[in-house]
C-alpha cells in the first residue's frame, strides 16, 4: 500500500479523529477547554466542514453536568464563525469570499442559495444550519446578498441551538451510547435477561 493510501485509510482517519477527540476532551476538563471547544466550533463553521458533534458528543457524555455549558460554548463559536463569513462576504466579496467559493467548487450552489435568499432567506439559513450540511456557502451567500444581518443571526442561533442543545438532551437520555454513534461506532447493547 502506498504511503498516501495509508494516511487516508479509514482506520488511519479514525485514529486521527480519536487523537483529536482525546485532546479536546482533555482541554474541556478545565476552563481553557471551553475556549478550545469554541475555537473548534468556529473552525467547523468557517473552514473545516466536519460536524462538530463528533467532537462534542463524547465530551458531553464524559461530563453530563457540563453538557449544557459545552452546548452553549459550541453555539457561541458557531454563530461567531457564521457571522465572520457573513461579514467577509458583505464587505469583501470580490476580494476574499469569491476565491473561497471558487476553491470549494461551490459556485452553482452559491448562485442557487443567493436566489433563494430573495424569497425566503430566514428559512434557507435555518434549514441549512440545522442539518449537518456545511453552511459556509450559505453564510457567504447571505452576506453577498446583503440579507438582513439580524435575521441571519436569529436564524443561525435558533437552528444551531436546536442542534447542540438537542444533542445535549440526547446525551442526557442515552449517555455514552449516543456518543459512540457520533464517533461512527455501534452503541453497546445491554444484555439483561430479565
Amino acid at each position: 500500500m502506498a504511503k498516501n493510501e495509508k494516511q487516508h485509510s479509514p482506520s488511519s482517519m479514525r485514529r486521527k479523529l480519536k487523537i483529536w477527540q482525546d485532546r479536546l476532551a482533555t482541554l474541556a476538563a478545565g476552563r481553557k477547554g471551553l475556549w478550545g471547544i469554541a475555537l473548534a466550533s468556529f473552525m467547523e463553521t468557517t473552514i473545516i466542514p466536519i460536524p462538530i458533534e463528533i467532537v462534542i458528543a463524547p465530551v458531553m457524555a464524559a461530563s453530563r453536568a457540563r453538557g449544557f455549558i459545552v452546548a452553549t460554548v459550541t453555539l457561541a463559536g458557531s454563530v461567531a464563525g457564521a457571522l465572520a463569513l457573513y461579514l467577509l462576504a458583505y464587505l469583501l466579496f470580490d476580494d476574499l469570499a469569491q476565491p473561497l467559493i471558487d476553491m470549494a467548487g461551490g459556485q452553482a450552489q452559491f448562485d442557487d442559495l443567493q436566489t433563494k435568499f430573495e424569497t425566503g432567506g430566514f428559512w434557507v439559513v435555518f434549514a441549512i444550519s440545522i442539518t449537518p450540511v456545511p453552511m459556509q456557502i450559505a453564510a457567504l451567500a447571505a452576506g453577498a446578498a446583503s440579507y438582513p444581518i439580524w435575521l441571519f443571526v436569529i436564524a443561525i442561533s435558533a437552528s444551531r441551538a436546536l442542534r447542540y442543545y438537542g444533542l445535549w438532551l440526547l446525551v442526557l437520555g442515552f449517555g455514552a451510547g449516543i456518543a459512540r454513534i457520533f464517533e461512527g461506532r455501534k452503541p453497546k447493547v445491554s444484555r439483561n435477561s430479565g
